[in-house]
């Protein structure tokens, strides 16, 4: 369970642009799990893929830790048969109603261990980031599934600048429901005392690059994550405000 020296808090906006919330958001603080899932597609298709693919990611791995059936050492198996599961119920949800043909949705989620390990994994280009406001550092600790990033990490260097520019950014190569083999992208790292987590959908990275994430980080340090969490939705609804804007942000006190 969630202790009292971790702090959480959640906030989400429709945005200038969108006619519907396409964001799903989980928190559970018994099986200390996080997770947002931005959902794709028409005729209401992005909001049913995102809420599927939470209902069926916390069901399965809520279940696994509450009654003890997962060991530390197998998080993130267990992690990645959640995400396959997701993704085969989204898969066949979309092939029984033409209307929901190719409908999908990103993920991103973390599950807290009982010795502050993070298992964090995701699809698509939501993020998880961890902030060390007395570092002055932000770092991104999942990879973005997109044409871009894809010619990143094969050595085609596309500067952070051109990169929010690019009319490719939003061309996702992976994403829960769209495909029947996916390759979530997993890694641990632990979490210090002091530090901040971030989970974001791109409603937030698409509006504000991440000094500007790590400067409101350091402007409210002193506050709530509930006054983090708001200060990062309007900024990004006062920068444009495009899409659907999700952050979920915690704080390990102790």
């Amino acid at each position: 369970m969630f202790s009292n020296n971790i702090e959480i808090s959640v906030h989400s906006d429709i945005g200038k642009v969108r006619a519907n919330n396409e964001d799903c958001t989980y928190i559970n603080r018994k099986s200390k799990i996080l997770m947002i899932a931005d959902g794709m597609g028409g005729h209401n298709g992005g909001e049913i893929a995102s809420k599927l693919a939470v209902e069926t990611i916390s069901k399965y791995l809520t279940y696994l830790i509450e009654n003890n059936i997962i060991k530390e050492i197998k998080i993130d198996n267990y992690i990645i048969q959640a995400l396959h599961l997701a993704n085969s119920k989204i898969r066949i949800e979309g092939s029984f109603n033409p209307s929901l043909h190719n409908m999908g949705t990103t993920v991103v989620l973390c599950v807290i261990s009982e010795s502050n390990n993070l298992h964090i994994a995701n699809i698509g280009d939501s993020r998880l980031y961890l902030i060390d406001i007395i570092k002055e550092k932000i770092s991104k600790m999942t990879i973005d599934h997109t044409l871009i990033d894809n010619q990143d990490r094969e050595g085609k260097r596309i500067l952070t600048d051109n990169a929010y520019k690019h009319p490719f950014r939003h061309i996702l190569t992976q994403a829960l429901g769209i495909s029947e083999q996916i390759n979530p992208y997993i890694t641990n790292c632990k979490w210090h005392h002091g530090e901040y987590l971030l989970l974001c959908s791109d409603g937030l990275t698409d509006m504000i690059y991440e000094n500007e994430i790590l400067n409101i980080f350091k402007d409210n340090y002193k506050k709530k994550c509930d006054q983090i969490c708001k200060s990062l939705v309007e900024r990004a609804i006062n920068n444009g405000g495009l899409d659907n804007v999700t952050v979920i942000v915690s704080r390990r006190n102790a």
